[in-house]
């Protein structure tokens, strides 16, 4: 699971962004479970001095952003995003995953997705 440190399966949106705004910079990123979505998961962007949280449905077949491209896995999802820069906001804005905010416990892949 090295490969997919960006995966902090224990933290809050609250904790992703004040983790993201002490150790990140614009672009920084990383994913976490769904506080408000049991199941789901979502992807913490920081953006100059905000963090945009975008949630990742999982329908049980794949991933997606709720009408995106879809993903047989989250970490499927996540590379083709880092890698491709197509993520967009509504407005048509850009969001930008450039470096993986990389998490201090190991977790199993297994475990979670």
């Amino acid at each position: 699971m090295s490969s997919r440190r960006w995966f902090h399966p224990t933290i809050s949106g609250i904790e992703a962004e004040k983790l993201l705004q002490e150790q990140g910079y614009d672009g920084s990123y990383l994913a976490r479970l769904s506080s408000s979505n049991p199941g789901a998961f979502t992807l913490s962007v920081r953006r100059g001095n905000e963090v945009t949280h975008i949630k990742i449905q999982n329908n049980g077949d794949f991933f997606d952003l709720y009408g995106g491209e879809k993903f047989a896995t989250l970490p499927e999802l996540v590379q083709y995003y880092s890698e491709n820069g197509e993520l967009k906001e509504k407005n048509g804005q850009a969001i930008e995953l450039k470096q993986a905010l990389i998490c201090a416990e190991p977790t199993t892949e297994s475990s979670y997705f």
